[in-house]
């Protein structure tokens, strides 16, 4: 038995036998470790059946107790843990492990067992202890309802409810039905179906419910989800809750505002496109790039740089280049041309913005490509209009001293033909050199309508006789035939005659050179409402008027290439050897001068159609004003103001040959003190002529302002070559009674006179 014994005395835990009696234990054996443990002897304990109790811990001495009471059926085994004082106290964790039988007497119990220290136990508490208080605090902190349900629907745990963001005390939910808990029979009904579901196959499942809370009717989404298996079977389900009602607003609002993009995008005729840096590829393109532009959606998404096939030839180097180097790091401003499905050139302005993320890095780029070719027709307008404003500042001065000239040749000429008769051999010469003055005068009409001053002299006419006398005579001798289709009932128009011919001649010269093989001019002329003018699409156009007359000039010639016909108006522009480069600049002012339209549409090879479009005058048909060739006679004294002296020369001759007395003056302040000491003597002049323009000095306009506050019944001629008032055109709003444009012959002068005075 002592070799028995002898076994343990090197085993580190405490083996017994002991009777156990209440608070008294006696030890009829114990192995010598009880001493490192409990720093008492074997002796000790045998000797005093007192001695283990009061090593128990004072907390766990009930609990002690507890375990050796009460067991009917022995022999049984006992498994306690529970703390004892070693040496100066020191807390010592132990696990008993005993088998229990029945003693000889009454309450006498027979106990084999162990005692096995536990070093750790503490530390293993305190660290389970910790992780329920973390557990704890994360549930209670979670902005979501998690609950454990067992498999008859009965709520294990919840860290909190619907209406309440605070910890949910157990003995308000433990042990509780889902509709005790205030939820409707048909939640609740759907949540035990959910929970039994996932007992059986063991997979989770999800639903989302709407209802009604203290904050009003709520989003939620539920998970139902099995907890690890015991005894091979799932004994409880995890269920997740959380609310969802501002994610599904803002999902509703992302929708509604998706929409509102998607039908704005869809709506408006620009090209709107959203380019992702992170993919280098276009991600989205709004449809008006395939119903304007002809683009292919779905090539541009494989392909980012699709849209490079449409951009016109002459651009695709550019616009490539820049694209490459800026799209992905700042805004892009550009300007180029497109070539629709129609062959149609369009102008196109493409502005890009970065869009950042919430780093600052730019991680997409927005794009907007607005169609802008009536903004550049209307730039091109106003650019060829400032062309003309500018030749015309050279063109004006030229002008007048050329009218002037011409002037001062023409009267010599007519007093000259005017004193012979008509048999005589110097009449047909002089009536030439007339002639050749008069076509010289055309070079001075075409330099007046660049300039301000140029202003068309109008008058209301038909144009139906007009137009084919002016055609005839200039395809006369050519290999073109012209054929005419003009309306009966067209309208009359307010122009300057001369002015309009000469756009006439232009537009059918440039036919004519067009078809040097021959061919067919044909010029059709017929009324227009404003409207129409509008829909054929010749440009921006401010129309003023609703009634219009057009006058298309049609060939079947070799045709304006597209670069071409942005420049056909431009001043000095042309293709051919011998032209000036005036012709179409010249049209295209006198028609603006008169408040018209000019334009072009051509296809190269195939030939080209010019429209006039003019106001109207929607009145029955009038008769031509035919004015009378003849000089007329008249009486009475004439004061002429001229700052040339070859001007006053033969303006007094001519006004002298009519029958007139007269009198010069170089410049206005001369024309007001003659005028002045005429009127004092009581001998005034009849008429007075004024130069509109003299340089350094007193003007027509203003002469007469100071001669109406003298004779506010004062009869004055204006005479001018050139001005940058439109005086000339509107001579009766400035107080003139008549208007004679340099240059101009004697029958000119006579008539004017005659009807001023009588």
């Amino acid at each position: 038995m002592q070799n028995e014994h002898a076994a343990f005395d090197q085993v580190p835990l405490v083996v017994y036998r002991c009777i156990q009696q209440g608070i008294d234990r006696r030890f009829e054996f114990v192995t010598p470790y009880v001493y490192s443990l409990l720093n008492l002897t074997s002796e000790q304990l045998i000797q005093d059946s007192k001695a283990f109790f009061c090593r128990i811990h004072p907390e766990d001495r009930n609990m002690f107790l507890r375990g050796w009471e009460n067991h009917t059926n022995l022999p049984a085994t006992i498994r306690l843990e529970y703390r004892m004082l070693g040496e100066g106290n020191r807390v010592i964790w132990v696990q008993e492990n005993s088998v229990i039988s029945q003693g000889s007497i009454e309450n006498e119990i027979v106990c084999h067992g162990a005692l096995i220290e536990m070093p750790h136990h503490q530390q293993i508490k305190e660290e389970l202890q910790r992780w329920d208080r973390e557990l704890q605090s994360l549930t209670d902190n979670l902005p979501d309802i998690v609950g454990r349900f067992d498999r008859k629907n009965r709520v294990m745990y919840l860290n909190r409810w619907w209406d309440s963001v605070e910890p949910f005390p157990p003995e308000k939910y433990l042990g509780k039905q889902l509709i005790e808990l205030g939820i409707s029979q048909k939640v609740a009904d759907i949540f035990e179906e959910k929970i039994q579901s996932v007992c059986a196959n063991g997979r989770s499942d999800s639903l989302e419910i709407s209802h009604p809370t203290k904050q009003g009717l709520r989003n939620f989404e539920i998970r139902f989800c099995p907890e690890p298996k015991i005894n091979g079977h799932i004994s409880t389900v995890l269920l997740i809750c959380r609310d969802v009602t501002d994610v599904r607003m803002a999902e509703l609002a992302f929708r509604e505002s998706d929409e509102k993009f998607r039908q704005l995008a869809e709506a408006v005729d620009s090209v709107f496109w959203i380019w992702d840096v992170d993919l280098q590829q276009i991600v989205y393109v709004s449809p008006a790039y395939k119903r304007h532009w002809g683009g292919d959606p779905q090539k541009l998404m494989s392909n980012p740089f699709d849209w490079l096939t449409i951009v016109f030839p002459e651009d695709q180097s550019k616009v490539e280049n820049l694209f490459l180097k800026r799209i992905d790091v700042k805004c892009l401003d550009i300007e180029y041309r497109i070539v629709t499905r129609h062959d149609e050139l369009r102008w196109v302005h493409n502005r890009t913005f970065p869009v950042k993320d919430s780093s600052g890095r730019i991680h997409r780029v927005i794009g907007l490509a607005q169609d802008v070719t009536e903004r550049k027709k209307w730039e091109e307008e106003r650019l060829r209009g400032a062309k003309l404003e500018s030749l015309g500042l050279l063109a004006g001065g030229l002008a007048h001293d050329f009218n002037n000239l011409l002037t001062a040749i023409l009267g010599q000429l007519s007093l000259a033909k005017f004193s012979l008769d008509s048999t005589n051999p110097l009449f047909n010469r002089i009536s030439e050199a007339e002639h050749a003055s008069l076509r010289a005068q055309d070079i001075s009409r075409q330099l007046l309508t660049f300039s301000k001053g140029g202003a068309p002299v109008k008058k209301t006419v038909l144009l139906q006789e007009i137009i084919k006398e002016n055609v005839q005579l200039v395809l006369s001798g050519s290999n073109v035939r012209p054929i005419f289709n003009i309306a009966d009932d067209l309208w009359p128009v307010t122009i300057d005659a001369g002015q309009i011919c000469q756009v006439i001649h232009n537009l059918v010269i440039n036919a004519r050179q067009a078809m040097e093989k021959g061919g067919e001019c044909i010029i059709q002329a017929h009324n227009v409402k404003g409207d129409m003018v509008e829909r054929s699409g010749f440009g921006p156009m401010a129309l003023h008027d609703d009634e219009w007359i057009e006058i298309r000039f049609m060939d079947k010639g070799v045709g304006i290439s597209k670069d071409n016909l942005e420049k056909i108006f431009d001043p000095y522009f042309t293709t051919k050897s011998t032209g000036s480069g005036l012709g179409l600049a010249t049209s295209y002012s006198i028609v603006r001068n008169h408040g018209g339209v000019l334009a072009v549409n051509s296809t190269l090879g195939q030939g080209s159609t010019f429209s006039l479009f003019l106001p109207a005058i929607p009145i029955p048909k009038m008769a031509y004003e035919v004015p009378e060739r003849r000089v007329k006679m008249g009486q009475g004294k004439i004061l002429i103001m001229d700052d040339e002296i070859q001007i006053r020369k033969v303006l007094g001759e001519m006004v002298e040959t009519c029958g007139y007395s007269y009198q010069t003056a170089k410049d206005g302040e001369e024309a007001l003190r003659d005028f002045c000491e005429a009127w004092k003597v009581g001998s005034p002049f009849s008429a007075v002529i004024l130069d509109l323009t003299v340089p350094g000095g007193l003007g027509g306009k203003e002469v007469l302002s100071r001669l109406l506050t003298i004779d506010p019944q004062v009869k004055a001629i204006v005479v001018s070559g050139y001005s940058n008032d439109p005086v000339l055109a509107n001579y009766q709003e400035y107080g003139f009674k008549g208007r004679v444009a340099k240059p101009f012959n004697l029958v000119d002068l006579s008539v004017v006179l005659h009807s001023v005075l009588e």
